[in-house]
């Protein structure tokens, strides 16, 4: 999948399990943060998060790889499918190997549903969500459902 958003994950001393790898719930926050800066960058001033925004309605994730203390790791987030409500964003967490090649660790996906926070009501995706989503992700692979 052609990623075009990527962050660093910072891989703290409390992620770590009795293993000596991150542990599998943590990639979950890892996503979340690969989400959070995504709209933060693509809708930026269009969206206000105090009245309208997404809530995360289900996930899942595939873990591939262990990711260990010293690894340097990315998220790498693309909304993949766009409806009148919900969208889909997947997930890619990579670490670079000793060879500076990127080896997968995880990617999963989520849906998430646009919300009203006053009201607690689903809402239709703002138009302008949708275009400054599209205008990032370009034509490449965006399915648009209804």
């Amino acid at each position: 999948m052609d990623f075009k958003h990527k962050i660093p994950i910072q891989i703290r001393f409390a992620d770590i399990d009795r293993l000596n790898h991150v542990n599998n719930a943590c990639y979950l926050s890892f996503f979340e943060l690969g989400r959070v800066y995504y709209f933060n960058e693509i809708l930026g001033n269009a969206i206000n998060w105090n009245e309208k925004g997404f809530v995360l309605a289900r996930t899942e994730i595939n873990h591939l790889e262990p990711i260990f203390l010293t690894d340097e790791v990315y998220c790498y987030s693309k909304v993949t499918k766009i409806g009148t409500k919900s969208l889909t964003i997947n997930n890619q967490i990579c670490k670079k190997n000793h060879l500076g090649d990127f080896i997968e660790c995880a990617n999963g996906l989520g849906i998430l549903v646009a919300m009203d926070y006053i009201s607690q009501q689903s809402i239709m995706i703002p138009e302008l969500w949708k275009k400054r989503i599209e205008k990032f992700e370009g034509d490449l692979n965006l399915n648009t459902y209804h």
